[in-house]
């Protein structure tokens, strides 16, 4: 019986998947149509599954609460600020909810931003009092061209081209990079899910 079902899953997962790059590599037709149906009811299981994964992190906090585990206010900030979002935005106050997300959120994650500062300061200083290498010489290299570069000084004028460069040429490279993994990571799951070979299936 447990056969059965994995092979069930399996065709319907490869049928569906199979349905589907057909319907988007049609473009037009009664095919794309379907897809396109197919994925409008998607969309509101994707939405309930965001709300049940929301209960659940409230669930989680409440019973941290409720338990009066350490830190256990934390999870009280957490509450009342998801339920005053919440609240906002059923009654469509748009004054506040703008002022949460531009003098507060932006606020927050600027200072955050601010702490990566430091975190790289002290990491380049760990890195430096452990092993002097090539790599660990030009990570310090690179982070004091990129920090001085983005102070506003006339006297740091080529230092800051220097960064502009970094930035628009190896970063913009390993970035392009990083993407090209995860899209080739994505499309490898897609066939392994399609030809039966996840391990879900054979499981």
């Amino acid at each position: 019986m447990r056969r059965l079902f994995a092979a069930l899953s399996t065709a319907v997962a490869m049928g569906f998947g199979l349905f589907m790059l057909w319907g988007l590599v049609a473009g037009s037709g009664f095919v794309n149509s379907y897809a396109n149906n197919i994925l409008k009811l998607v969309l509101p299981t994707v939405a309930i599954g965001v709300l049940i994964g929301l209960l659940n992190l409230l669930g989680v906090h409440f019973g941290r609460i409720r338990r009066r585990e350490r830190q256990w206010g934390y999870s009280l900030i957490v509450i009342v600020a998801a339920a005053a979002v919440i609240i906002l935005w059923l009654l469509n106050v748009d004054d506040v909810n703008r002022l949460l997300l531009e003098d507060v959120q932006v606020a927050i994650e600027s200072a955050l931003a601010g702490l990566v500062l430091f975190a790289l300061v002290y990491g380049a200083y760990r890195i430096m009092s452990r092993r002097v290498s090539w790599g660990n010489f030009l990570f310090i290299l690179s982070l004091l061209v990129i920090l001085i570069g983005a102070l506003p000084l006339r006297e740091t004028a080529f230092i800051a081209d220097v960064r502009a460069w970094l930035l628009a040429v190896p970063v913009s490279a390993g970035a392009r990079g990083i993407l090209l993994g995860i899209a080739l990571a994505t499309v490898v799951t897609g066939v392994r899910v399609l030809i039966g070979q996840d391990r879900a299936y054979r499981e």
